[in-house]
This record gives structure tokens, sequence and C-alpha cells, in this order.
């Protein structure tokens, strides 16, 4: 699930942003349902990775059938996002709505938890309290909420949105959109009860909800505090090791300038020892991959051994500005073809000066993703350095999305178009 899509959640919402209406007819929800699987089905390059046709099909007649009654866009969200998620490519999602409920109850200060939580794993853990004397601290583990287990909230939660392997990479999306899916689904907002995990201690602890601008108010401080840079750079005390921490692999610009500086000090210290950490990192482009591997002696490589893009109307607008050379190849295609990609590989550069020769250990873990993943397997497969964890992403991967709007509920959801094989 790629770290630059556009996310929102209730306390930081803008309200110049679109509103909706508060519910869906029959016919409504019928016609953006249809759309939904008429663009999966046009756009999307292979829907049967993960579930058989047959699985689909069944999937989507169930839902059609219940589609009997007028209901909120938010209950509308949670029933169909499972579905998309069931397509397992962590990169095809809906994003939670924005309702007119939502965005009334927040403009007249409406109240909010009074804690600020993130999903980790199975359970939720206090990333820090609102408001003082709370009795819960930065780092405790939340059981419960209102006799709810974490475990469960999180496991419905977790169904909205797909990924190939476990819930890792679902992680990001679900601390971005844990308030409103809250309201979305249980509507609290006056008090609450947590079950609180502290040490080996655990105790039940009541607390009221806070006003949302109390809330917004301790949220921006902390961000303001909180300005975590996308790469970084430390070198041990003996002058032996340097640890570089890249959390995305997209701003190719800013990587550039970072790597240049970066490994000439490294070259120049003569730093016999390199770790580069790409936990959490879920990804980017295929151009910032290169550049960075680009700082190692490599022989002639492909960053994979095949891609394939589902030709559309939607996929031809998308590649025509930004990948001409692509568009110029399937501009005359038919609509459904699956095109391969003839890449160019890339050239030896091993007698450049100014690599890095040294030993080099890369950092990986279960929100490892997309290009952070396949830069990370590249580079054990050259021989260039060694893996320490597991990635999220398989060696068969999708990428490269297209943002749609569905036509009644104004859902927003993304669909990729192209599949890659390591």
């Amino acid at each position: 699930m790629k770290s630059k899509f556009i996310i929102y959640c209730l306390l930081l919402l803008s309200w110049s942003c679109k509103s909706f209406g508060q519910k869906l007819s029959p016919v409504q929800q019928t016609a953006d349902f249809d759309t939904l699987c008429s663009n999966l089905e046009y756009v999307h390059p292979d829907l049967f990775l993960y579930q058989s046709k047959e699985e689909y099909e069944i999937n989507k007649a169930t839902i059609k059938a219940s589609l009997t009654d007028s209901i909120s866009i938010s209950d509308f969200y949670l029933k169909i996002a499972p579905f998309v998620a069931d397509i397992k490519d962590g990169h095809s999602m809906m994003l939670p709505p924005v309702t007119n409920d939502l965005i009334a109850y927040a403009k007249k200060d409406g109240n909010t938890m009074p804690l600020r939580i993130k999903a980790t794993g199975d359970v939720f853990v206090v990333d820090y309290p609102i408001i003082d004397n709370s009795e819960i601290n930065e780092g405790d583990t939340i059981l419960s909420i209102n006799g709810i287990r974490s475990k469960d909230i999180l496991e419905r939660m977790y169904g909205l949105w797909g990924a190939e392997k476990d819930n890792g990479i679902k992680e990001g999306s679900v601390n971005a959109y844990w308030s409103p899916l809250l309201w979305y689904m249980y509507k609290w907002s006056k008090s609450y009860v947590f079950s609180v995990k502290h040490g080996d201690i655990i105790k039940e602890i009541r607390l009221k909800g806070v006003p949302q601008s109390v809330a917004l108010k301790v949220i921006k401080e902390r961000q303001s505090q909180i300005k975590p840079e996308s790469f970084t750079c430390t070198f041990s005390s003996d002058n032996t090791k340097a640890i570089l921490t890249f959390r995305n692999v997209y701003q190719e610009t800013e990587l550039k300038v970072f790597c240049d500086s970066v490994f000439k000090e490294i070259n120049d210290r003569k730093i016999s020892d390199v770790i580069i950490d790409m936990r959490d990192n879920t990804g980017g482009s295929s151009q910032c991959v290169e550049k960075l591997l680009s700082y190692f002696p490599h022989p002639n490589y492909s960053l994979y051994s095949k891609s394939l893009i589902k030709v559309s109307q939607c996929s031809k607008a998308y590649n025509k500005n930004k990948h001409p050379e692509i568009y110029t190849q399937i501009c005359n295609l038919p609509d459904g073809e699956l095109f391969e990609i003839k890449e160019t590989p890339i050239k030896s550069n091993k007698k450049n000066s100014n690599l890095y020769h040294g030993k080099t250990t890369i950092l990986v873990n279960d929100k490892t993703y997309s290009g952070a993943s396949t830069f990370a397997h590249k580079m054990q497969g050259l021989g260039i350095a060694r893996v320490e964890g597991e990635t999220g992403c398989p060696n068969v991967y999708f990428g490269n999305f297209l943002h749609f709007t569905l036509p009644n509920s104004k859902i927003d959801y993304f669909i990729t178009f192209a599949k890659f094989y390591e």
C-alpha cells in the first residue's frame, strides 16, 4: 500500500473537502457497485491471482443481492471495501469516505477519543494521551475498547484493505483512518472503557471523550515537534559502520542529493560496514530503486524478469505523459490485452569510481513493500548485500494505480493496472 496515497482522517479534515449525501438508495448502491466491478474487470491485470473467478463471481452476486435497503454511505463503504480487499494486490483499495454526518459532528466540536493510538499487530498501542492524568501512558497496550477486543476491532479494519501476505502493510492505512472508522463502525464519542496493559499489570480505565478542538490542538503540537526525515545517516563512534535509513523510494531528486553526499562521506571515511534500513518502507518508483543501486558495483541487470500492463483507455492515458515510450507501444493495441514491457537492462557500472565496495546489510520487515522490497531482493540476488528479515511483498506483485470515484457515493478508490515479476 503506497505511502504517497492521499490519506486523511477525521481530526485533520479540511472543511473545504467534498461532502456526501447521507443515504444511498438500493438503485444508487447497485449503480455504484456495478461501476466498481466494471472498472476492476476492465483495468486490473489479474483479478484472479489470489481468488478464483468463481469466488469473485459468488462474492459479487452476494453483495448485489444484499443491496435491498437504503443505507448510509459509510455503511455502503464498509460493505464493499472487503470485496476490493479480496483481490489482495496491496494497491487496489477503497478509501474511507468523509460523510456529512462526520463533518457536521466535527464542526460542532463533538467529542473524540482521549488517546492517539496505533495498530501494532492485533492490538492497539498508545501513541500518546490527549489529556493529562489519564493514567494511560505512551506505549501501553490497549487490549479492548468499550468491551470489544482490540483484536476484533482490528480484524474488521484490516479486512478493508488487501495484501498478498499478512497485515503488515495494512497497519499504515489503519493508523491513518482508525478515528473515522471507529466512528463509522461504533459511533463512540462520549465515554470510553479501556482495558490497558502496562508492563505486567492489566487494569480497566474509564475516560470521557474530549472535544475535537482540544484533541486537534494537541495533535498539531505533537506534529510540529516530530518531523521524521525521509533519509538519514548515522555513523558509529568507532567510524567503522554507517546506518542509512530510507523511509520511501519515490523522492528521486531528494534521494540523489542525499546519496551523493552520504556515499562520498562513507568512502572518504573508509567505512567498512553499511547497514541500509528499509523497514517500514512501503516502496515507490523503479527509477529510485535503480538510482540507489547505482552507488554499488553491479553487473548488467534488469529489475524485473517480466512486467505486464493491462491495456485500456485508462492505462493509455496514464502512460501518455508519464511514460511516452510505453504509450507509443500500446496506443494502438486493443483494450483488454496484457502487454509485456520490454525493459532495457541497466548496464554494469563496475568500472565507475567512487562506488561503495564494503560489506552491506539490508534490514527489512513485513512493512517493506513494492519497490523497497525489490531493492532488497535485487541487491541480494546480485550478491551485493545480505538481507535480514522478510519483506511483506512476494516476488510477483502489482503496481501503478489509477484513481476513480464512484458516481453516487463519491467514494474514492484505486485500481492497479501493472504486474511485476522479480
